[in-house]
């Protein structure tokens, strides 16, 4: 037995509250009928005690019952090892396609079944699947998880050297950042698709584009490309300071990637945004430079918190090491690890104020190192409302596929010959069905032994 948390074992040293318990037995005096009392003198009242366990059944019910408890905590569970290979694999397949995908291989399937394959449901828990129940199905659910996803968790679920016969499309949109590492045995079997051209149109940074695709390449083109008027900036910071030049830095790539003019510290009216880079409190005067319904980015001074964690972006995380308490209680942005603002946003006096609660030095984060601080920072300097999607990484009409290459290696990337593994089997109901009845128990004993003392 094996435990997932063996420091909860020390609430063992609870048994000592039964053994305390049963040590300090106090005896009632007994009331004795006798024929003469002459003989008798005066005496006090007195009690007896006795050092010793009475009732050996009921303490060590109680014993083990504290125990189990504690096994409960530490949440015990058993390694169980498996030799050898599956001697028939795996047929994987998305149960809201499977009609589709029986019609052109059904004697490939058929073949399978009847060497003893199991087929299952490419999708989370990988449900066992039947044909006619999939055949009938009419409820659709929608598979949201990628395939890099999918296939490291079918490692759980299958022996090391299983054979695994996928059917499915090699969309590069159904997979994530990473290749899978698998190990069992992967024939991914493609669907032949009837449209494998696609085009669309993709809205980004103020500008439209023409989306067009095929399964080796995706390509786009302006529409609209009459220049846009420039984005005028101002920025303030303390005198000595060096964030300034971090944040420069980021604007001139986001204007080379939209083709945007920045205008920073300019001698334009009005400005569109405003960075304001000091711990002290924004200046009316440089709240007024920028115009209405404009944005405002500002340091926020507080209480300064020093904690090894890490900022949240995009799903990735960035090294943080300091950082200011919210004292707003505003939209997050960007959250710490621990969910606590880093960048937050709300509106006052027609200007959308974002308040950041860290600062562009790399004494208080890595933000300024990383590709993601351009990223980040885009959808605020050119307002973009719906900044989910960065340029166009994903595109339900993308019609590209893996390519051979990369399908070898995931192919390749398995466990040719393993003879053991092991698996981890929790046993935590066992425990608890065990620690019902062992409560009942004692209970019974305990109300007994109270109905015995009071007859007695």
């Amino acid at each position: 037995m094996h435990f997932l948390y063996p420091i909860s074992l020390f609430a063992l040293a609870g048994i000592i509250v039964p053994l305390i318990i049963h040590l300090w037995n106090v005896k009632q005096g007994k009331t004795i009928k006798i024929g003469s009392i002459a003989l008798l003198g005066e005496s006090s009242s007195a009690s007896s005690k006795s050092f010793k366990i009475n009732d050996w059944l009921l303490f060590v019910l109680r014993c083990l019952l504290l125990v189990l408890l504690a096994f409960l905590l530490a949440r015990p569970y058993l390694k169980r090892t498996i030799t050898g290979s599956n001697k028939n694999g795996w047929i994987l397949v998305d149960k809201n396609i499977f009609p589709q995908v029986f019609k052109t291989h059904q004697k490939t399937i058929d073949s399978l079944l009847k060497k003893g394959y199991e087929m299952h449901d490419f999708n989370i828990d990988f449900k066992p699947l039947t044909l006619k129940d999939t055949l009938n199905n009419e409820t659709k659910q929608v598979n949201t998880l990628n395939y890099s996803a999918l296939f490291s968790a079918a490692n759980q679920f299958l022996a090391p050297g299983a054979k695994v016969y996928f059917f499915a499309n090699q969309r590069l949109n159904r997979f994530g950042n990473e290749i899978p590492t698998v190990n069992y045995a992967l024939n991914w079997i493609p669907l032949k698709q009837s449209d494998t051209l696609s085009n669309w149109i993709a809205t980004y940074a103020g500008k439209k584009y023409e989306a067009k695709s095929n399964p080796s390449s995706t390509t786009y083109q302006a529409l609209n490309s009459s220049d846009r008027e420039p984005i005028s900036i101002v920025i303030y910071e303390n005198p000595g300071a060096t964030d300034r030049k971090y944040l420069i830095a980021a604007l001139k790539a986001i204007e080379s990637f939209t083709g945007r003019k920045m205008i920073i510290n300019g001698a334009a009216e009005k400005a569109n945004i405003g960075f304001w880079l000091s711990d002290s409190p924004v200046s009316a005067d440089f709240s007024s430079s920028i115009a209405s319904d404009g944005s405002l980015f500002q340091y926020e001074n507080g209480k300064l918190v020093t904690s090894a964690s890490f900022i949240n972006l995009y799903g990735h995380q960035i090294k943080l090491s300091k950082r200011t308490e919210a004292n707003h209680d505003a939209e997050k942005i960007w959250t710490d690890g621990f969910g606590n603002a880093i960048l937050t946003r709300d509106k006052t006096h027609n200007l959308n104020i974002f308040h950041f609660y860290s600062r562009f030095n790399p004494q208080w984060n890595e933000l300024i190192w990383d590709g993601l601080f351009v990223k980040a920072l885009m959808p605020i300097v050119i307002g973009d409302k719906d900044p989910h999607d960065f340029g166009f990484e994903d595109n339900a009409a993308d019609q590209r596929t893996v390519s051979i290459k990369q399908k070898a290696v995931i192919e390749a990337n398995k466990t040719v010959s393993v003879t053991k593994t092991t698996q981890n089997k929790p046993i935590g109901t066992v425990i608890w069905v065990a620690a019902f009845l062992i409560f009942g128990a004692e209970r019974i004993l305990s109300f007994r032994k109270k109905a015995n003392n009071v007859k007695n």
